[in-house]
């Protein structure tokens, strides 16, 4: 049986996480791809990995390049048989569909045999493991998947341009940032134009605040408050860890192989985890102490931090726009131990020259 040799896929560069439509022609070395604006190219066959499409009604996935490459996607799956008629021996590394049945059986043995050893990876051993697991993530990994994170929390949404309120952001982020030693990333701050008075530290040092967190401060000192606090999620790797205990263990393997194909898939359960979900009462703990030091070392006052939490824990818990109520919950014991670690003796504070048009500051994002 002959099959078609012109198939319809998208193409992905690797930058964009939009794709391109394009036609697919099925030659006797490789894929030629041709693009809307009329341009192609050729994937040789030896150069392409299929990382998707061995199972039954499943897309075609191959990649090429390392990192973040190109990436390639087909709907239907009969490609494959196109390959293999056309493609002759350099083509014996893909999936062959006709196989797919044998396979199938083995792969429903293996599973029933492998079910109690992944429940109680998933009920003991991950939670364990989360740590050492965490620890062993590469940076770069970390990072790649941060910038992703971001771009899918921000996707339909605006974000924040005006440059007095940017230049605002920068300045405490870098007086934050600056006294830092052997900073192993580079902060970014997004601002989001919505109402919701909530904070994110995604990996890699993507720090998101949403206007309505934004416009509840009272100062810079508070909104320094803020970031010090989730610079410290990042630095001490509680978004890295949260993320671990509560994806799928596909992206652990990723993670710690460094393998970046499937990045966007990766990025969308990590940014549902982080909206979802809360720390830990220790990670908190960790993240006040050393997010309040940090304050001191940048010689920011630290009341800031004080006056904030201690502001949330008067707002409307119940009301679904005060969302950093959920995942950083205000106690009276979590202010008094704050305030315990107020210098005993007045110390003399860096005054930001834009402290007195502060509350004309957060409303520029409108």
């Amino acid at each position: 049986m002959a099959y078609p040799t012109e198939w319809k896929g998208s193409y992905y560069d690797g930058q964009s996480p939009v794709p391109q439509h394009v036609t697919i022609s099925v030659t006797a070395v490789g894929l030629r791809l041709h693009f809307p604006d009329h341009t192609h190219t050729t994937w040789n066959y030896h150069e392409l990995r299929q990382t998707q499409g061995r199972y039954s009604g499943e897309e075609v996935r191959f990649e090429r390049g390392t990192g973040i490459g190109e990436t390639l996607v087909i709907p239907g799956p009969n490609i494959l048989l196109a390959i293999h008629e056309h493609g002759g021996s350099e083509t014996k590394h893909f999936h062959h569909p006709r196989t797919r049945r044998t396979r199938m059986y083995w792969t429903v043995l293996a599973a029933l045999a492998s079910i109690p050893i992944v429940y109680g990876i998933f009920i003991w051993g991950i939670p364990l493991l989360a740590q050492p697991i965490t620890a062993a993530i590469p940076i770069s990994w970390e990072i790649q998947l941060g910038q992703f994170v971001q771009q899918e929390v921000t996707a339909g949404k605006q974000v924040c341009q005006n440059p007095k309120l940017i230049h605002a952001v920068e300045s405490i982020l870098t007086a934050l940032t600056n006294s830092i030693n052997r900073l192993p990333y580079q902060f970014q701050v997004t601002v989001v134009d919505s109402p919701v008075v909530n904070a994110m530290a995604a990996p890699g040092g993507y720090i998101l605040v949403f206007r309505g967190l934004l416009q509840d401060t009272a100062s810079p000192e508070e909104f320094a408050g803020v970031l010090a606090h989730e610079i410290q999620h990042v630095l001490l790797r509680h978004t890295m860890h949260l993320i671990v205990r509560h994806v799928s263990m596909a992206f652990v393997i990723a993670a710690l192989s460094g393998d970046a194909s499937g990045m966007v898939a990766y990025a969308l359960q990590a940014a549902q985890t982080l909206q979802t979900l809360s720390y830990s009462r220790d990670a908190e703990d960790q993240a006040d102490e050393q997010g309040f030091q940090l304050l001191q070392q940048s010689k920011i006052n630290p009341e800031g931090m004080i006056t904030f939490f201690a502001k949330l824990g008067k707002e409307q818990p119940g009301n679904a726009v005060f969302r950093y109520l959920s995942t950083h919950p205000e106690t009276q014991d979590r202010l008094a131990h704050l305030k315990s670690l107020l210098p005993p003796v007045s110390t003399t504070y860096r005054a930001f020259p834009f402290e007195s048009e502060w509350s004309d500051i957060t409303t520029y994002c409108k």
